[in-house]
């Protein structure tokens, strides 16, 4: 099966394998075999969602066959116009980056899946979490989710505080026993293997190894300070919001290295990233992973029930698998209703989103600054994702 899945790929992305895609010359929804009409839907539908205020300022990329099909900017913030090339804050679409840079170090042989983190990190290695693995964190299974908890916000400006805060986290369950998302103590796990590694902070091994060269000028997990008024403030759409909306605000907050939320980019780097992926790691000339590492990554690791969200999860390393819920009460899948468990990315809060598709050569991205209720924002999610499988024609199974 993998090999097959190689075969359609090297067929298909062989241009953006070999050069880089060229967002000046516009979308070209023909040279993928689409015809321009088909996207008219969702074109109207990102229109229509600025004009409604379901968000201020949004970008959008889509990305068939290695060609540009759908690209689109709108909104205003501050008095200053959206571009393709306005950063925004992508929230957990961060943790598909960082778990890819502790792939890369998976790859050159620093540790693997079933290194405990404490081999790495001996001071973490207390406190019932000395046996814990990096596959358990990648799975979200490590035992210290630390969601109701908030007196770890004012170390996140200080790495050594903030770490040493994990280290002496005790276990809310055992670890192995059950998936419980953990939304930002992966990343500061994740961010000091990489530290230790590879010898540089998570931000810098990101720049170096896969933004610098793929090109991704509007990138950072530590966005410079001279870059953050680029960036649209996050506005609440829904008073459970307010709080998180406020603290993401701030100036302290916005610059500091959270390696699960961090991320301020544009939605034609984010496709860029997930281009490279779905080329089995090549982009423009260059190899940035092994195939089988994208394979590992992008393999089905849990499926059942995550205790954070109360959902069922097909969770891979560090990506959300696609594919029907097994219980209706589920709801429809957030990646679309005709994705499946070759469709993989990451969603941010209740915002942006990116997401690819190995079997249709596809790639998602969509990045914008108002934080919907979770349901008015699972929609937001699923009515512009089921209009990308619509203009390909891709039929529900």
């Amino acid at each position: 099966m993998q090999s097959q899945r190689n075969f359609k790929i090297s067929i298909y992305n062989l241009k953006t394998m070999r050069n880089r895609i060229d967002f000046s010359r516009g979308p070209n929804p023909q040279a993928a075999g689409i015809q321009p009409q088909a996207l008219r839907p969702l074109a109207d539908l990102f229109t229509q969602m600025i004009a409604d205020g379901l968000h201020p300022a949004a970008q959008m990329v889509v990305l068939k066959d290695g060609q540009i099909i759908f690209d689109q900017a709108a909104g205003a913030f501050n008095g200053l116009q959206v571009t393709a090339d306005t950063p925004f804050y992508a929230f957990s679409v961060t943790k598909a980056f960082t778990a890819v840079c502790v792939h890369k170090l998976i790859e050159d042989g620093h540790f693997t899946f079933d290194t405990p983190v404490a081999e790495v990190w001996p001071a973490f290695g207390k406190k019932g979490k000395q046996a814990i693995t990096i596959r358990q964190v990648f799975l979200h299974q490590a035992g210290i989710p630390a969601s109701l908890r908030y007196d770890h916000i004012p170390l996140w400006p200080s790495w050594p505080l903030i770490t040493s805060w994990v280290a002496n986290l005790g276990l809310e369950f055992t670890p192995g026993s059950k998936s419980s998302y953990h939304p930002v103590t992966f990343g500061f796990i994740m961010g000091e293997l990489v530290r230790r590694a590879s010898g540089m902070p998570m931000n810098l091994f990101f720049q170096q190894q896969f933004a610098q060269p793929l090109g991704m000028q509007n990138s950072w997990l530590k966005i410079p300070s001279r870059e953050i008024r680029r960036s649209p403030r996050i506005i609440s759409g829904s008073k459970d919001q307010d709080n998180l909306a406020w603290l993401f605000n701030l100036r302290t907050i916005r610059k500091a290295l959270v390696p699960a939320a961090s991320l301020h980019s544009t939605a034609r780097d984010i496709a860029i990233f997930y281009q490279m992926l779905v080329n089995n790691g090549s982009y423009a000339g260059r190899q940035y992973l092994r195939p089988e590492t994208v394979e590992q990554a992008t393999r089905l690791g849990f499926r059942g029930i995550d205790e954070f969200s109360g959902r069922e999860s097909f969770w891979a390393y560090g990506f959300h698998l696609g594919g029907r819920p097994t219980n209706e009460k589920d709801g429809e899948a957030s990646l679309g209703a005709r994705s499946t468990q070759h469709t993989f990315g990451h969603m941010g809060n209740r915002s942006s989103m990116a997401w690819a598709d190995f079997d249709h050569r596809l790639v998602v991205a969509f990045t914008c600054n108002r934080l919907l209720g979770e349901n008015a924002n699972r929609q937001r999610w699923i009515s512009l994702n089921n209009a990308v499988w619509d203009a390909l024609g891709v039929k529900l199974k």
